[in-house]
């Protein structure tokens, strides 16, 4: 007890002449940890070397060994941090080497690509997941195109009691960009023309991990990071897969049924999101197609119309016109009120309003004038208050009390064009984080929307300021990620 007591005190008086000591006790100790504590507090890096080379090697201590040596992060100890991680001496304390490693070599990352991407592979359930994200977040930094197969099939990656990096791995493939489109693209389509290897690859590991082919091939995991990407390449494949058939899994249970039908619903959600972030002019013909279609799934024909509303410059919204003077069935002209009220604009509201007027339909009635009419008049009522382009009364609308007609604000300002669109954008960072991250989760997407639109790279240094705000509010940690993604579009705009 005394000689523990002062291994403490050696470190509560920073005696950096005890190290000599500490390392000869080090090796028959039962008390390493506390040396190790002590090492750490003492501070003297240089001096310290050869004892957390011998804690580094030694399977009891190396987690606490590679702690101290993050905190001294000095190139003495990245060939003992490098064992560490190559070996299988001590692989729970891989994640601590990995950090400390990053950081003693944080301007010259590369050099450790190929290490990276092993660790990205490795066995999660022999070194624990978290070294596999921390190695997924460490590619995404350096932006290594050699990892994106393998981060593609790190999105589905799981440990056996379900552990999974699906974000570490979306957020990588965020952040290298562009050239993870096409690879993406690929599997979603199951073209295995170009990336044979990678969806062989990645059919495999599903295989081993119990996951079922429609679940890489069809579940929103592909559409999401496509989404987060931001690349408008992505636009008509995205349109197009929305047009695929929902085809339920056969001679499977009723549970693993239910889990298709959600990953599908899942998948349009996300399409559809990914859409307000990338979707293009040249995709309405294909979306409209989805959306006459009375065979469709109703999900999926109304989360079509939302992403031909949210086109920019109200470009879709012509088209959702025409489809809703056609459609026959009242019970769906009437939930279309809701995705064209949502994205339409001052210049085809008479329009609008004409075809609500003549409408018999007491179901759409209901929607435009009756009990359900307060959704409606909420959002066509910023329209009425406020004059086309003046973007003080907008931004009024968008900093009061209805989050509704908050949320046709946002949708009005991501369009705004010259200084009223610079007006606009700092308005939007302004209110976000006002926004209850709870209560009020549509506004938010659409202000994120509109703040993707309208700013660029020199808008990082505000976007990075919400994410510490959503880091530390209660709640928030959802939209981190959100935030996250977003950033390393802007970045490349």
């Amino acid at each position: 007890v005394k000689g523990r007591q002062a291994i403490k005190e050696i470190g509560d008086l920073r005696c950096s002449e005890s190290i000599p000591a500490l390392l000869d006790l080090f090796p028959n100790s039962q008390y390493k940890d506390d040396i190790l504590q002590a090492v750490r507090t003492i501070n003297a890096p240089d001096k310290s070397v050869e004892l957390l080379k011998i804690a580094l090697v030694d399977p009891e201590s190396a987690a606490q060994a590679a702690v101290v040596a993050e905190d001294f992060a000095i190139a003495d100890l990245r060939q003992p941090l490098l064992d560490v991680l190559k070996t299988g001496v001590a692989p729970k304390a891989r994640l601590n080497a990995l950090l400390a490693l990053a950081k003693i070599d944080k301007a010259s990352l590369n050099q450790h690509e190929d290490l990276l991407i092993e660790l990205l592979r490795n066995d999660p359930n022999l070194q624990g997941i978290q070294v596999n994200a921390a190695a997924a977040r460490l590619l995404g930094e350096i932006a290594s195109t050699k990892a994106i197969p393998h981060l593609v099939v790190g999105l589905f990656l799981r440990t056996q009691r379900g552990e999974q990096m699906y974000a570490a791995a979306r957020k990588a493939l965020a952040r290298i960009g562009t050239p993870a489109v096409e690879p993406l693209l690929a599997v979603q389509a199951n073209d295995r023309s170009k990336y044979g290897p990678m969806i062989e690859d990645l059919a495999t590991t599903a295989e081993k991990l119990g996951i079922y082919e429609w679940q890489w091939q069809d579940g929103p995991e592909v559409v999401q990071v496509l989404g987060d990407i931001r690349d408008t390449a992505a636009a008509m494949p995205i349109a197009k897969s929305l047009a695929k058939p929902l085809t339920p899994p056969v001679g499977v249970d009723d549970r693993v049924t239910r889990t298709w039908q959600i990953a599908q619903q899942n998948r349009i959600t996300m399409a559809m999101l990914a859409l307000w972030n990338v979707g293009t002019a040249e995709t309405i013909p294909a979306l409209k197609e989805i959306v006459v279609n009375p065979d469709n799934d109703a999900k999926l024909r109304l989360d079509t119309a939302s992403a031909i509303g949210m086109l920019p410059d109200y470009a879709g919204i012509p088209a959702l016109l025409d489809i809703l003077s056609k459609t026959k069935m009242e019970v769906f002209r009437a939930p279309m009120v809701k995705p064209i009220a949502i994205g339409i604009d001052w210049k085809n509201l008479p329009a609008f309003e004409k075809m609500l007027k003549s409408d018999k339909s007491e179901l759409v009635k209901g929607r435009v004038e009756g009990d359900e009419s307060g959704e409606f008049k909420s959002l066509i009522g910023v329209l009425k208050t406020c004059k086309e382009g003046d973007v003080d009364c907008v931004i009024g609308v968008l900093q009061g009390s209805d989050p509704i007609a908050a949320t046709k604000a946002a949708v009005l300002l991501g369009n705004m064009k010259g200084d009223a669109a610079r007006k606009a954008l700092e308005a939007l960072l302004a209110q976000y984080p006002k926004i209850d991250p709870k209560q009020h989760v549509d506004l938010r997407r659409f202000v994120i929307v509109a703040i993707w639109r309208l700013g660029d790279k020199s808008t990082v240094k505000d976007v990075e300021r919400l994410i510490q705000a959503d880091t530390e509010a209660k709640g928030a940690r959802y939209w981190v990620d959100e935030l996250d993604t977003l950033v390393a579009a802007l970045a490349r705009k």
